[in-house]
């Protein structure tokens, strides 16, 4: 029979049928293995090996983070002679050594301005860094900014006796210690307002996945905080050894709260977090209990810390981790880079141009609507021979504000509140770390620019040029034979000083253009301060111990975390128990260095007192 007419069902017919089972078998087997790797569209429908995706609560941002703050001349005070700026490194809550260290420098809240460079809580006693927030609360600005909206202050829920209202100023940045005070305050107050639910009265009582009774409810967060605090002291009580990590002991509770509840309630309690968030979050630390015992008034004054104090007058900023002057990860002399070119005024906030200290003979040259082009802005300006010279200083005054500014605006890193925080160095390929024996450290990055700027007449850098240009505030040692001629070409810019903390391991950092503060006072070291004073040329000095080296063991002694002081007109006077005429004096070292630009007149003198040696408290 022919083809064309075998019946239906013939065996021809069959063939063609079982050809074409495996093909589509196969297209079957292909399309579910394209549907299950997600290459192609799932269209909500759940995957057959999908695993269950730990759910995470939403929380609000609780950062509160203030990027940066200016210290304008009036408030730095130091047009006056009779008036000091001091800086003071991390103190993390050695209240005494603070104190013997003021004693030293003969503070007084009327004549001078203190700088605090982050670091002032935790890793020491919980009354010690109280009494620091306090000190910090009770001066402007904050004694300003943690009043309450009515203007009345908010009682502590045990009062002690205060200080009468000081006349000072105590300045101070966020160091990461004191960001996650900030982290776990911010938390709870949102957390103790909240309320949930409770379960059915009458229901059966609840267990977890293990059996354990999840006990009464509660409906409010300050209620729940309340009763797990309590079972936290109580386990540390019964097995000091057993429950002294606080992370597995949350981490287990939050297991057992599973099904119940408590569940709830945990799922808004922020968990550890991780890379470089891997220090945040940490259940019952001391950050985590100063947070609970901090008054409002305090809480307000540690919310309102910014992470950089800009001081144009002299041409500083303080920051407690680092700043950067360019982006690592592009040649210094990129366009994009701040230093590579004169500033573009156009970005200047209208306030700079009415700064008292900053007036102009006459009409000012430089307003923001009439010199776009920076160009212009160096060859008119600073080039020009014909200018007086108290019209061009003021507006090359201008000129290295509006850079510093950018250099905090342009510059992404210095936009990253976590490298303001922790940033300890730079690695190769341009990366930040905090781990202060990897990559260069920031303030080597920022000394190396600092000395290559020859001033906004240098004009644009032209990376054609055959041989480099050395800067004109550099120092010899930058230029030294053998140096890669694209790192030592000068830049149109003026420096300028970094003030920081952070870096206990490294000691007093003390560098042409950034200080380094943190002398691991926590630690058994010391306590340092930078005084800054209007007056004659700043040169260098020998060091000078106020003791011999012998007595030193004298300041061995516990910590002494009370508030031990009081105003006595203007001065401020520390009480001491059993104070003898003949006591000898705090062990000093006293060491003058060279501060700021060349032209200018500040003394600089760096000051440390002894701590007591109390072992590592971290």
């Amino acid at each position: 029979m022919p083809l064309l007419h075998r019946p239906r069902g013939a065996p021809g017919g069959q063939s063609a049928t079982h050809r074409a089972i495996p093909f589509v078998l196969c297209a079957v087997f292909i399309f579910g293995l394209v549907y299950e790797l997600q290459l192609a569209p799932t269209f909500g429908t759940p995957r057959l090996t999908a695993t269950k995706q730990k759910d995470r609560y939403k929380f609000p941002d609780f950062n509160r983070y203030i990027h940066s703050h200016t210290v304008n001349a009036a408030e730095i005070g130091l047009d006056d002679p009779d008036k000091r700026a001091i800086l003071i490194g991390d103190v993390h809550g050695m209240n005494k050594s603070l104190h013997n260290l003021l004693d030293t420098l003969n503070y007084s809240p009327t004549q001078d301005t203190l700088i605090l460079a982050g670091d002032m809580l935790a890793k020491s006693t919980h009354a010690g860094s109280l009494a620091v927030l306090d000190f910090l609360a009770q001066h402007e600005p904050c004694a300003s900014t943690s009043r309450s909206p009515t203007g009345t202050r908010t009682p502590a829920p045990n009062p002690k006796p205060r200080l009468p209202p000081a006349r000072g100023r105590v300045y101070a940045v966020r160091g990461n210690h004191d960001h996650m005070v900030v982290q776990w305050r911010a938390w709870r107050e949102w957390f103790t307002a909240l309320e949930l639910a409770l379960p059915v009265p009458g229901a059966p009582e609840q267990t977890g996945p293990d059996g354990t009774l999840a006990g009464k409810p509660v409906g409010t967060g300050q209620e729940f905080l309340a009763l797990i605090e309590k079972e936290w002291e109580r386990d540390v009580r019964r097995d000091p050894q057993g429950a002294s990590d606080a992370d597995e002991w949350a981490d287990v509770a939050r297991k057992r709260a599973v099904g119940t509840w408590r569940a709830e309630w945990w799922f808004r309690i922020p968990e550890p977090g991780k890379g470089r968030a891997k220090k945040d979050w940490h259940m019952f630390t001391d950050h985590y209990w100063l947070a609970k015992g901090m008054t409002q008034e305090q809480a307000r004054c540690l919310f309102s810390l910014p992470l950089v104090l800009h001081v144009p007058e002299e041409h500083f900023f303080v920051v407690h981790g680092g700043l950067l002057p360019s982006d690592p990860r592009r040649p210094a002399t990129d366009e994009r880079q701040p230093l590579a070119h004169p500033p573009d005024l156009d970005l200047l906030p209208e306030d700079v141009f009415v700064e008292d200290d900053l007036d102009l003979e006459g009409t000012p040259l430089l307003t923001p609507s009439t010199h776009r082009d920076f160009a212009a802005i160096a060859q008119h300006i600073i080039a020009n021979s014909e200018l007086s010279g108290a019209v061009k200083n003021a507006s090359e005054e201008l000129l290295h504000v509006a850079q510093e500014r950018a250099v905090l605006r342009d510059i992404p890193q210095n936009r990253d509140a976590w490298v303001l925080l922790n940033m300890r160095g730079v690695r190769k390929s341009g990366k930040v770390t905090r781990d202060g024996d990897r990559g260069t450290p920031w303030s080597d990055v920022w000394n190396r620019q600092m000395d290559r700027c020859a001033g906004f007449d240098a004009g644009a850098v032209d990376d054609s040029e055959p041989a480099p240009r050395r800067g004109r505030f550099g120092s010899p040692e930058t230029y030294a034979h053998g140096k890669d001629e694209a790192d030592v070409s000068s830049l149109p810019c003026l420096p300028s000083t970094v003030v920081y903390g952070h870096a206990a391991s490294r000691g007093l950092d003390d560098k042409r253009w950034t200080v380094g503060l943190d002398t691991g006072c926590l630690y058994g070291r010391k306590l340092t301060a930078l005084v800054l004073r209007r007056g004659s040329s700043s040169g260098n000095g020998a060091a000078e111990d106020d003791e011999d080296d012998e007595e030193e063991e004298e300041e061995e002694e516990e910590i002494d975390d009370g508030a031990d002081v009081e105003y006595s007109g203007s001065r401020l006077v520390r009480r001491r128990k059993g104070t003898k005429k003949n006591e000898k004096k705090h062990k000093t070292w006293r060491r003058r260095i060279e501060f700021g630009d060349e032209r200018g007149d500040v003394r600089a003198e760096l000051v440390s007192v002894k701590c007591p040696k109390t072992g590592n408290l971290s």
